[in-house]
């Protein structure tokens, strides 16, 4: 990840009047939702990383279900780069609520096939179609803010920011004084973001009892991200 990338950049400060509430908020959903689809439909629909693991398992006959993580990657990739070819096209004021209202369709989508398909019950090929329609809400999701103050944040994936949070923490204890001050912002914005996301899984595990409804409360849980957009955005604040 380009840890230097332009302002332009979707940032939870320049585009949210309450940025941490809203980066809470977007990664616990979004750990909730990854752990409610692991357990119901046998692949990740945020966690990528664990998928391309999978397809590799899958075909040495230690994953049978490879395909449904393998569509997931797809479609979380196409949504990701589409909704982000998407914000850079529209007007910067208008980016963020057209990012969230993509998301929020997807949602609905989703919500609509986890009822009509019996959230995977009957085989791989139902689960391959829900995992696809979590993954392109996933995907859509991980655009709406990838940092927060100017420090990366990602929202649906967390192996990068363990590693950011590693090298900051030890920046803020053992690097020079000049630097202190960021690397402990990024050290704490990383262990909010890991303790969010979860507090997300613990939340989808619990919910994945009662499979029907999962979708549609992480779609009203991500719609109150539009109560919390700035009017008009503006730079990242920089706390002392």
């Amino acid at each position: 990840m380009n840890r230097s990338a332009p302002y332009g950049s979707a940032d939870s400060y320049r585009e949210f009047r309450h940025p941490l509430a809203a980066l809470v908020l977007a990664v616990v959903t979004a750990g909730a939702l990854d752990a409610f689809a692991f357990l119901r439909y046998g692949a990740f629909v945020a966690n990528q990383s664990g998928n391309a693991i999978f397809l590799g398992m899958g075909p040495a006959g230690g994953h049978p279900t490879w395909p449904v993580s393998a569509a997931s990657i797809v479609a979380f990739a196409t949504a990701a780069g589409l909704v982000n070819l998407l914000r850079r096209r529209t007007r910067p004021t208008a980016a963020p609520l057209v990012d969230i209202a993509v998301t929020e369709a997807a949602m609905v989508v989703w919500t609509v096939l986890n009822l009509a398909l019996a959230y995977g019950r009957h085989g791989t090929a139902a689960r391959v179609l829900l995992a696809a329609a979590g993954a392109i809400a996933m995907g859509s999701l991980t655009t709406v803010a990838t940092r927060t103050a100017g420090i990366a944040t990602p929202i649906t994936y967390q192996s990068d920011t363990t590693t950011q949070t590693g090298e900051r923490a030890v920046r803020w204890l053992f690097g020079p004084a000049a630097g202190r001050g960021r690397a402990r912002r990024g050290t704490l914005l990383g262990l909010l973001a890991l303790v969010s996301y979860s507090a997300g899984g613990a939340i989808g595990t619990l919910a994945q009892h009662r499979p029907r409804w999962v979708p549609l409360w992480g779609t009203i849980a991500l719609a109150a991200l539009i109560l919390l957009l700035r009017r008009h955005p503006r730079p990242p604040s920089r706390p002392g």
